[in-house]
């Protein structure tokens, strides 16, 4: 066998992981992102005191909170950790092959949403496993306080991280020669990230626009899920 040929059939090979590898990614971002949508629907019907980083706080209505929605906190945070840890193995596959293929900008983005997901394990499991629990303790007040400001803190961090990283990939997906999404599944996702990034630094700086960073995940969450239907249907090669 010559040297040429023997480098056709290797190259032949690594297309075939590759695209095997891109289908299971995109399978993987499909329905870990669906889940984050239907938890995000879940956390619009908990109350936006207790299960968004809303400015100003207030203790009272977050405490009256999760007393009330303990049952939808938990059903939305069991749901959230276990679709964000298929959204997280659907985003490392996806950055390998993406850094297989040398596109560094687009890695750099689903790095960062990666980072985000791992935020929102945690965020996920504060709402459905201890802000509940901790408000129906009589003496749980204080504890409450404390654990609710780290949700919201991680609840805002994820979302920048998320804003940043979805502007960063779509934007690198749009210039691609070999894009993942269609044109207007990628520019949504440019948008929705802006909209994460902006929001959250707005909370960070005090404005009440929680609702906003609400809506930005889960709108962001419904376009990753069709992003991943995208990469599964994508012909190989392609």
């Amino acid at each position: 066998m010559t040297a040429s040929a023997t480098l056709d059939l290797r190259n032949a090979a690594s297309g075939l992981t590759g695209g095997s590898s891109l289908r299971m990614a995109g399978a993987a971002v499909a329905l870990g992102s669906l889940g984050v949508t239907i938890t995000s629907v879940l956390y619009a019907l908990s109350p936006p005191a207790t299960v968004l980083p809303a400015q100003p706080f207030d203790q009272g209505l977050a405490l009256a909170g999760a007393a009330m929605a303990a049952p939808t906190m938990l059903a939305a945070g069991t749901i959230g950790i276990f679709s964000d840890m298929v959204f997280a193995v659907g985003t490392l596959l996806l950055t390998l092959e993406l850094a297989r293929r040398g596109r560094g900008l687009a890695v750099a983005g689903w790095i960062a949403i990666l980072l985000s997901i791992v935020v929102f394990i945690f965020v996920d499991a504060i709402v459905g496993y201890v802000l509940g629990p901790v408000a129906a303790m009589t003496d749980g007040a204080g504890a409450f306080v404390a654990f609710k400001r780290l949700f919201d803190a991680l609840f805002l961090l994820g979302t920048a991280a998320f804003g940043a990283g979805a502007m960063l990939a779509m934007l690198a997906d749009v210039q691609s020669a070999a894009p993942l999404a269609s044109k207007p599944v990628a520019l949504a996702g440019v948008s929705a990230g802006l909209l994460a990034l902006l929001t959250a630094g707005a909370c960070f700086a005090g404005f009440p626009l929680e609702q906003g960073v609400g809506i930005s995940i889960g709108l962001g969450s419904a376009i990753f899920a069709a992003l991943g239907l995208q990469i599964v249907l994508k012909p190989p090669g392609a």
